[in-house]
């Protein structure tokens, strides 16, 4: 039985534990996500952050999603890792460098309070190209927009495309619930066209600068909140011509704001707020 040092941080209601690496042995990274995450008989939470030491940046962070699996980025995950740097004073300066699974990320506290922390982050170019996301497509298909998709129970229009981590967008006039949401967001997540699974966001648009969405992650299920999950709903919607930078993205437990011109990189803004520290007794395996 090992006790694991671990912190607990929400943004927008999507929860993280973060757990420095002193903490655990990396082949046992993802184990401890699947046990801690659980909701009943660890701590709960959408995914486990890792936070190391690292040579190319100030700081290394791995994300695993409650599943197990890991994920290349997470806006909010490693905004609430920034939270827990600053918290402790390993970082004195602002803005924060982390390397992830998908590039060096810059992060920049705007605002701070106890147990509270605004940042501005810098997520990288958007790709749209299918091998990119990745996407199985036909060799025609340079793009993929309003394509149909086969689920269980029907067919779905999306938009797919990488910020990060595969996204997919569906744009809709009213929010799938309960039951059909399941049905639709994990046929979405695990559909063959998408090798590495997908998040899916359901998009409600209210005007020019401001969204609405609902959110099915990979490895997750239904969350709060996404910070990739609103970049890649605001960067759709951009595209389309619905919508306009700045875009406010309202999930159900809050708001995040997404700037984007094409051609650039997108800057995603959004608050994080530090919940409990952890002790948790972990039986490794179990």
């Amino acid at each position: 039985m090992s006790m694991i040092l671990a912190e607990k941080y929400h943004s927008c209601g999507n929860d993280f534990l973060i757990v420095s690496s002193s903490e655990v042995q990396p082949d046992h990274y993802s184990n401890l996500a699947q046990a801690i995450c659980d909701r009943n008989f660890g701590v709960g939470a959408d995914g486990c952050v890792v936070v190391t030491e690292s040579s190319s940046a100030q700081f290394h962070l791995k994300i695993f999603n409650r599943d197990g699996t890991e994920a290349a980025m997470s806006g909010n995950g490693f905004r609430c890792g920034c939270a827990f740097l600053h918290r402790h004073d390993r970082v004195s300066q602002p803005e924060v460098t982390v390397q992830t699974g998908s590039g060096v990320k810059k992060y920049t506290l705007l605002e701070k309070a106890e147990g509270f922390w605004k940042y501005r982050s810098r997520m990288g170019e958007p790709a749209f190209e299918p091998a990119a996301i990745p996407f199985k497509a036909p060799s025609e298909l340079a793009q993929v927009v309003d394509y149909s998709l086969e689920v269980p129970g029907g067919t779905v229009s999306i938009t797919a495309l990488w910020v990060g981590n595969p996204q997919c967008v569906v744009f809709v006039e009213e929010f799938p619930k309960g039951v059909e949401l399941e049905r639709i967001g994990s046929g979405l997540e695990c559909h063959p066209s998408f090798p590495e699974r997908t998040n899916v966001s359901f998009v409600l648009v209210k005007d020019s600068h401001h969204l609405n969405i609902k959110l099915w992650e990979r490895g997750v299920g239904e969350t709060h909140c996404s910070g990739t999950g609103s970049c890649g709903a605001a960067v759709a919607a951009i595209r389309s011509g619905q919508a306009q930078s700045p875009v406010h993205v309202q999930s159900p437990k809050g708001s995040q704001q997404v700037e984007w011109t094409p051609g650039g990189e997108i800057l995603l803004t959004g608050e994080t707020e530090f919940i409990a520290e952890v002790k948790y007794h972990w039986e490794q395996g179990v």
